[in-house]
This record gives C-alpha cells, structure tokens and sequence, in this order.
C-alpha cells in the first residue's frame, strides 16, 4: 500500500483536485436545493448571492452559479463573465450601504488552495479603513442579523431587475 502510494508522486485525489466528480451533498448544492435557508440578497437564474453563515467582515458576500461547477475551471467564459458583473454589484453595495473603504475578492481552487466546498464561489469581503489583515471573523451569525443585511445590501443593490 505504501508503495502505491509513493508511486501515485505528485497525484492528487479527484476529491480534492481540481478535476473529479462533483459534491451533490455540498452546502452549495443544498441550498440550491432549498434544502439548507440563506438570507438572499439577488438572485437569478444563473447566480445567488448571499449573506454566509460565518463571516470574516460584516457585510461579507458568496457569490455562487446556480449551475453545478467545483471550480473557476469549470466556468463557461459567459457564466465567468456573468459572477463578475455580479461581484462588482455587491462591491458596490457594500459601498454604498456599508460605507466600506475597500474590498477583497476570495475565491480558491483545489484543496491546496483551501477550497474547502467544492463549487466554485466568490466572497465579496468588505474592509472598513483598518490595518490590513484585520478581521471582524464571527462563526454562526444568528439568522435574523444575516437577513438584516441582506436587506440593507439588497436595497442598494446597483440594479433592481437582476443581479
């Protein structure tokens, strides 16, 4: 077995890779099922955008396909092109509703890049004029202050028709 293994070098498992059959028991999948509530702030029929559940600043953003991809390689160039209008969107709003200074653009690929759901998102993390790398990190924000910002986001989200 040990051997196999050091002949498998530089190979990586296909459930942590960049390539390998997509997670239907992820949380992204699961909430597109409706299986798991997030508090909404656009949707459409191609993206969701929502406030997480934990987050690294208030007013911290995932920007998600609605369609079954484990990473940015996955992405048909139209659907690329689509999330980053979107992004650019919930920077804004962070701007104009939080009075954000600045932003941050995560989105990781492969678990040697600390992917950890395998369906490709984008967080949208807003910066408030602080030293960098300072954080407000809060796990398990309660419901109702996540739907909280999602209505302050959502109500000055740059466009009122989509995304």
């Amino acid at each position: 077995m040990l051997l196999a293994a050091i002949a498998l070098g530089a190979q990586q498992p296909p459930a942590i890779g960049l390539v390998g059959a997509y997670d239907w028991n992820n949380p992204f999948a699961r909430i597109m099922r409706g299986e798991l509530p997030v508090a909404k702030v656009c949707e459409d029929r191609q993206v969701l955008v929502f406030v997480p559940r934990d987050w690294v600043s208030p007013g911290e953003l995932l920007v998600i396909p609605k369609r079954a991809v484990r990473n940015l390689l996955g992405l048909r160039p139209t659907e690329l092109q689509r999330l980053m209008i979107v992004v650019q969107h919930a920077a804004e709003a962070q701007r104009r509703e939080l009075r954000a200074t600045g932003f941050q653009l995560v989105e990781n690929n492969g678990a040697t890049s600390s992917q950890t759901v395998f369906h490709v998102h984008f967080h949208v993390i807003p910066s408030f004029g602080r030293l960098p790398g300072t954080t407000d990190f809060r796990p398990n924000v309660p419901r109702p202050e996540q739907d909280g910002m999602a209505a302050r986001l959502k109500s000055t989200w740059p466009t009122r028709h989509a995304c």
